[in-house]
């Protein structure tokens, strides 16, 4: 029973790394984007074939209700920048008839987790996402994504999901709060609390599922 770490940067799971690395997880990073995310999380559990694949990153907020810092789980994630902005409305490939809403791995469009126990084992606050290849800036944007109850947003959290659900491996996406989407005004960040919360949750919830497995044995 063997995990996968996965992360966009090196700075992102930066304090953790040794740790982990001691405690034989291997790690990939993956790059910023969806595209270099896919083809990298493939690669990695194409070697590995982990028991359970880990993307760790920091990710905007759309709702002031969290606190900027805080970790969360990701219960479901989507591509939001497929589709077609017209008539001053977004619609997905899935409102327009490119990709059918139930097509594998989606379900209503979206790619959720379905490995509910994982998800409440860690612990965090559970929350849908968003991933993109633009930074939200445009408000009318922000605001419908906002409208759909969509808590985060990051640039590789979608990649993750499809990967996992295609390949059938249980997953979890773990995310910080470094800042509210559309606050383009770095000092109001938390990007260092952000990343020090991001892996001091990371350590946690590794040690738990390495002790678990080793209890099951």
């Amino acid at each position: 029973m063997s995990i996968l770490l996965v992360s966009a940067t090196n700075l992102e799971i930066g304090p953790a790394r040794h740790t982990l690395k001691k405690r034989g997880i291997p790690i990939a990073i993956t790059g910023v984007g969806c595209a270099p995310a896919l083809y990298h999380i493939l690669k990695a559990v194409q070697k590995s074939r982990p028991s359970l694949l880990i993307q760790a990153g920091i990710g905007g907020c759309f709702d002031h209700q969290y606190a900027l810092g805080e970790v969360v789980a990701i219960s479901e994630d989507f591509f939001g920048d497929l589709g077609v902005e017209e008539a001053k409305t977004w619609r997905s490939a899935s409102d327009i008839g490119l990709i059918p809403p139930q097509q594998k791995p989606f379900k209503n469009g979206r790619l959720p987790n379905p490995h509910r126990s994982i998800l409440k084992k860690c612990g965090l606050p559970v929350v849908p996402a968003v991933t993109v290849n633009e930074i939200s800036t445009n408000q009318r944007r922000i605001q419908l994504l906002k409208d759909q109850g969509i808590v985060i947003e990051s640039m590789e959290g979608a990649a993750l999901h499809y990967v996992g659900l295609m390949e059938k491996i249980p997953f979890l996406q773990l995310r910080s709060l470094s800042n509210y989407v559309g606050e383009r005004n770095k000092q109001k960040w938390r990007l260092e609390e952000a990343i020090e919360n991001l892996n001091a949750a990371l350590l946690r919830v590794t040690e738990q599922w390495q002790a678990a497995v080793e209890a099951g044995k």
